[in-house]
């Protein structure tokens, strides 16, 4: 292992950046042993670089393994030459920004702010701002998937980018709390005051960009078990995003992305805004990605009120980790280089830091706010750079409010001969300066529509303010939607219950553009959270206005509420609005049980929604003869949409008394089906006129009952669909599944009965192609393997059973093909014949696993194989148990479908190689130790209703109720098993590894 660990080690040091823009200079300004580690870079104004180091990676627990090192290039040749240790111990640090002399700082579960009071380079001063911001090493996972940036705004809020474990509540110096069940973004104070949310419920960011203007920018990371997809964010208000309880089932009540890019994992992101770059990057979206080792930019445009972009690299690092710009035009790209998950141990060189620099432009120059007159720090504040700004900003309102200063900053804002960024960095500097005295000389400017948004915007945040909400309802019409955006937020933020009229009568001419339309979305959040039930009510009954009113109606749990939607009930005339109405009270049928902040959503969340886990409430009651009445009143031909609508919304559909004509329907809404249900369910899925989609979902009700009642019904659907073939789309993956699955071992005398029936040689092929898999597969048992060989060796004379070699492509069955072939039966004998013509198995002169590491992995990753043939090979060993490469298949272990996008060759062949080497986040080995004294062990593949699904080392499931769970434990290795290759000749290993890294497929 010396020699492979050395080479992959050596592949992954070796460049400074595999790939540049045009006309950048690139240098390396800090590296081991200097620096280490970097889990973030941050840039002071002055120059001087901060880096995040944690040895810890993402799954460490050492204590004080972490540091914060100031890095100083004294002497202008592009290195820093000096380094200190300005947090010398710290757990977990990650991202931060330095404004003024001040570090703000994540080190999960705290955000703090550190200060060096002497000036000898070690901060002294330590502050906890907030706590409660996700798990940090005494998590059972590390820091991983836990709390990773914080930015400062023009505005003066300080956005937290929180990762899925959430907040458990966040809480603020002032007692100021907010708890969060998932990732997104929440703000607080420089002091650590007024913590509140901001957008919500996204997978696991690490970083979030901020525009001059404050749109909010992250590259989210969400494996969902179909992939580890990476989806693009723009970050409003309110915004709700949808992951997990929203954005599969709910899609119309989530915030759009704005792009999903597929395989990779999410970090840095930076808005850069700064003379000395090409046109192009003056005002550029930066993003950085840590498993394709790029640095993104992202051409933009305004749409609606928000954006459209694209994705373009800017430069390619080995594992790209953040990126930053300091006051002089000079940005910073940490990268992650030659290190892994954890610790790479004592002497690897891990991490590196590079500066890049535009020599055709004219950079920036920082002039030190502190040494500025008043007047010329307020001018400052007009600077073209954002980074003078900020610091212009901070360093005035540290000073107070002066009346010279004032005069200052409003002639910035009027100007407009300024940029809207500076025009706005004044108007939010003046706003925190001068407070609720200085509203009405704000709300002037909102007559000046290149300002109006930021107006708005800046005095909703004044506390204590009384703001002129006319001004507000006036602008929910205004021809700009992002002005529309801020009205609407500003009469939320300022408590205006009486403006829900407006608001909803606004949004009969509001016209959504754009990829990520969010006026109705935010609209139907305000109005929610305002809570005035009448005029929803009433607007419910209007056509123009009745799906936002009752959208956001189905969010307020209260009577007023759930009686006015019953009163509603036998009133509506118009279909839609009745089946509307009762979608709401479908919705309010449960409410979300409060979160114990202990449980985690796990790596593969239920995505079902609406909720997390939905429990009953004192409306329950009348909610559930109101459904029923409605449905009585639903046309026959919309019936199937209404129960729809109701099991979507988890309702107990069986329990209602609803009269459904089709009993298939009838039957897939049933969550404890009897045997006459499963019939019914598997002749509805063998029915072609059916919808496909509802076919799949009675399969998948046949999957979750115990297999002896439903394995005939099975095979029978899957037969089915095989035999209509295209006219069955989706089907092949599920067919796979079912082959390939190790659960078939428990099958194997039910198998051998529904193989014998004569009546269908598709069925018998599907049976016998499960049998074989079993005994060709490495995971089996030898007891599994010598059941299905006595059966073999009994010379089956079914056509099904010489279909599966030939459909398996399986050699080596000569005595059975020379017994079919006499047999006489006209079926048999052709099948015989056909299983024939499969090549005989060559027995490989060299074997993987005789082979010494360093050479199989150079062969690996120098040789080209077959894919046609790697492809047979990922099913003939076993990787398709617990490895879906079909996002329609069952998702078991890490999503295998789009690697060769996502991952290099290289990780690849040693992922293969030394799984425990690179176990995949999100999947390590969890030790169950169950209440009556008994274990399991497995990695968690599903967690649904308080069931776990385990996968042990042979890809078999094992349920478990984690009420029965007393403690759990997760351990090191993977339950990949090592030498899966080793049986293999060197050219069916490299096959093999074509096939892998040829997967490109996204994810969901």
């Amino acid at each position: 292992m010396t020699k492979f660990t050395l080479t992959l080690t050596a592949l992954a040091a070796a460049p400074l950046a595999i790939a540049q823009p045009a006309g950048f200079q690139l240098n390396v300004f800090a590296a081991p042993p200097n620096i280490e580690y970097p889990t973030c870079v941050i840039a002071g104004a002055n120059g001087d670089v901060y880096v995040s180091s944690d040895k810890n990676g993402s799954l460490g627990h050492t204590p004080d393994f972490g540091r914060v090192i100031r890095c100083t290039d004294t002497d202008g040749d592009g290195k820093a030459d000096k380094f200190v240790d300005f947090v010398p111990k710290i757990n977990s640090p990650r991202g931060g920004h330095f404004v003024g002399d001040t570090l703000y700082i994540i080190h999960p579960p705290f955000l703090s702010s550190y200060r060096d009071t002497n000036g000898d380079g070690v901060a002294e001063e330590h502050k906890v701002l907030v706590t409660g911001l996700g798990g940090g090493i005494e998590h059972p996972r590390g820091a991983d998937h836990t709390t990773n940036g914080v930015r400062m705004g023009i505005d003066g809020w300080l956005y937290i980018s929180v990762g899925d474990f959430g907040t458990f509540p966040a809480k603020g110096t002032d007692g100021s709390t907010y708890t969060l069940y998932g990732g997104g973004v929440i703000r607080v104070r420089p002091d650590g005051s007024r913590v509140e949310p901001y957008a919500l419920m996204v997978r696991n960011i690490c970083d979030t960009a901020i525009s001059p203007t404050l749109d909010m920018f992250s590259r989210d990371n969400t494996n969902d078990g179909k992939g580890w997809n990476t989806r693009f964010h723009h970050y409003t208000a309110l915004g709700d995003h949808g992951y997990p309880r929203l954005y599969q089932n709910f899609k119309d009540e989530a915030i759009v992305p704005l792009a999903d890019y597929g395989g990779g994992s999410g970090t840095g992101a930076l808005w850069l805004s700064e003379p000395g770059f090409p046109p192009e990057f003056t005002d550029a979206l930066f993003s950085t990605d840590w498993t394709t080792g790029t640095v993104h930019y992202h051409p933009w445009k305004r749409v609606g009120a928000s954006f459209e972009v694209e994705q373009k690299t800017f430069a390619k690092v080995p594992r790209a980790i953040d990126v930053d710009v300091d006051g002089f035009s000079r940005l910073y790209i940490a990268d992650w280089r030659g290190g892994g998950y954890n610790f790479s141990g004592p002497g690897k060189p891990v991490g590196m830091i590079q500066r890049a620099v535009f020599p055709g432009a004219t950079a920036a120059k920082y002039q030190d706010v502190t040494k500025a007159n008043d007047t010329d720090l307020a001018a400052l504040v007009g600077s073209a750079s954002a980074v003078q700004r900020l610091e212009a900003s901070r360093e005035l309102i540290k000073r107070g409010g002066k009346p010279a200063i004032a005069k200052v900053l409003m002639a910035v804002a009027k100007d407009s001969g300024k940029s809207v960024g500076a025009r706005t960095a004044a108007i939010f500097t003046f706003t925190q300066m001068y407070g609720k005295f200085g509203a009405k000389y704000v709300a002037e400017l909102a007559a000046d529509a290149t300002v109006r948004e930021a107006a708005l915007r800046a005095m909703a945040d004044i506390p204590d303010a009384k703001l002129p909400e006319d001004l507000y309802v006036k602008y929910l019409k205004d021809p700009d939607q992002r002005v529309v955006l801020q009205a609407i937020v500003g009469l939320q933020r300022m408590g205006a219950k009486d403006s829900a009229k407006a608001i909803l009568d606004a949004s009969k001419s509001w016209k959504e553009v754009g990829v990520s339309p969010r006026l109705r979305h935010t609209a139907m959040q305000a109005l929610a959270i305002l809570g005035n039930v009448p005029p929803m009510l009433e607007a419910a009954k209007n056509k123009e206005t009745s799906e936002l009113a009752l959208l956001a109606l189905m969010r307020v749990h209260t009577n007023e509420c759930v009686d006015g939607l019953i009163a509603l009930v036998p009133t509506q005339d118009d279909p839609d609005i009745r089946i509307g109405v009762l979608e709401a009270l479908a919705r309010l049928y449960h409410k979300e049980k409060p979160w114990d902040m202990k449980s985690w959503w796990n790596t593969r969340p239920d995505d079902r929604g609406p909720y997390y886990e939905p429990i009953t409430w004192e409306a329950t009651d009348r909610i559930g003869p109101a459904i029923e009445q409605g449905y009585a009143k639903v046309s026959a031909a919309r019936q199937k949409e209404m129960l729809d609508l109701l099991t979507k919304n988890r309702l107990p559909v069986n329990q209602l008394k609803l009269a459904v004509s089709d009993p298939f329907v009838t039957a897939l809404n049933n969550k404890t089906p009897d045997a006459a249900a499963l019939a019914v369910l598997a002749k509805g899925a063998m029915e072609s006129s059916r919808e496909m989609a509802q076919r799949i979902k009675a399969y998948r009700i046949l999957l979750d009952v115990p297999a002896k009642d439903t394995l005939a019904l099975r095979v029978g659907v899957l037969a089915a669909w095989v035999a209509e073939g295209p006219k069955a789309p989706g089907h092949q993956p599920l067919v796979l599944d079912f082959i390939n699955s190790p659960e078939r071992a428990k099958e194997i005398v039910g198998l051998r009965e529904i193989a014998a029936k004569p009546d269908n040689d598709t069925a018998s092929s599907i049976a016998w192609q499960g049998l074989l898999t079993l005994m060709r597969s490495p995971l089996s048992s030898a007891e599994t393997k010598a059941e299905v060989k006595k059966l073999v060796d009994a010379n089956p004379l079914e056509p099904g059973f010489f279909n599966a070699l030939k459909e398996l492509g399986m050699s080596g069955f000569d005595t059975q093909i020379v017994a079919g072939q006499a047999s006489g039966k006209h079926e048999v004998v052709a099948a015989a014949q056909a299983a024939a013509t499969v090549p005989k198995a060559v027995v490989p002169a060299k074997k993987v696993g005789t082979m010494p590491v360093a050479e199989a992995t150079k062969a690996a990753l120098e040789g080209k194989g077959d894919v046609k043939r790697g492809e047979w090979l990922y099913l003939a060993q076993g990787c398709i148990s617990c490895h879906s490469v079909d996002k329609a298949g069952e998702q078991k272990g890490p999503y295998l479908g789009d690697a060769g996008a996502k991952f290099s060759r290289e990780y690849l062949v040693e992922s293969v190689i030394d799984p425990n080497k690179v176990v995949a986040q999100g999947f390590p080995s969890s030790l169950m130790m169950l209440k009556d004294g008994s274990s399991t062990m497995g990695f968690i593949s599903k967690e649904e209703d308080g069931v776990v699904e385990l996968r042990d080392v042979a890809g078999k499931l094992t349920q478990v109720k984690r009420a029965d769970v007393s403690q759990e434990t997760h351990l090191p290795n993977s339950m990949m098993p090592p030498g899966l290759a080793s049986e293999l000749s060197v050219e069916d290993w490299v096959s093999l590894m074509e096939y892998i890294v040829s997967l490109k497929q996204p994810g969901g």
